[in-house]
């Protein structure tokens, strides 16, 4: 009888699933790698996906088992980052203003799952075609999507409502401008510097900010 790491004569001993994951992973970094080194290199519209697959040293068909499109190399995400920073938001106490609690999940347990040098590539890739300026339009309301639910649950809310979906908006407006401040001063300091820092100074312009005047009244005719 075969004991579990015998294997019968005349067959190959096969991978583990460690193994094949690792693999896996290793092929579909080297086709995002080869993608955005093109992208930078030539243009996104200029990229064909055969010239990935050589640079990437697969066959076409390789690259559509991990990818549907070329976009996808470049805005495909993994949907359990976005459950992570749902679940970190609902979790923050709840006395915590919800930006406080956005700004305290996003850099505790989102910012760590992202890889801070393909943040940049992506960026820089986004930057050379209008498809790709759209599909990370998408990718945003997504992220507010997920913000703003999670800003309902904290509030006991069935759908998320103006509050939550505002909020959420001027999260991502905080988390857009680091991105492109980065981009722009050659990306120097750090993601999680970079979103803290421009959090701190949404705080600073809000804390500044006068009182609105109260609403004037209808005359009455």
């Amino acid at each position: 009888m075969l004991t579990l790491t015998q294997v019968a004569p005349g067959q190959e001993p096969k991978p583990d699933n460690g193994l094949r994951s690792r693999k896996k992973g290793k092929t579909r970094l080297a086709i995002e790698n080869a993608a955005l080194d093109l992208f930078a290199e030539k243009g996104y519209e200029q990229t064909t996906v055969d010239e990935i697959a050589e640079r990437a040293e697969v066959s076409k068909a390789t690259f559509f088992r991990y990818f549907n499109a070329k976009a996808d190399v470049i805005f495909s995400t993994e949907t359990w980052h976005h459950e992570v920073l749902h679940r970190a938001i609902v979790d923050r106490p709840a006395a915590e203003h919800e930006l406080v609690a956005i700004h305290q999940a996003v850099l505790r347990e989102w910012v760590p799952l992202l890889d801070s040098q393909r943040v940049a590539r992506q960026g820089r890739a986004a930057a050379t075609s209008p498809l790709l300026r759209g599909l990370s339009l998408d990718l945003g309301l997504r992220w507010q999507s997920v913000i703003a639910g999670a800003l309902a649950v904290r509030r006991g809310l069935e759908m998320p409502d103006q509050r939550c979906w505002l909020i959420a908006g001027m999260a991502f407006a905080v988390f857009s401008n680091a991105t492109k401040y980065r981009l722009s001063e050659g990306w120097r300091d750090d993601l999680a510097t970079t979103i803290d820092g421009a959090f701190e100074l949404l705080f600073k312009i809000c804390s500044k900010m006068p009182r609105p005047r109260p609403r004037l009244r209808a005359r009455a005719k």
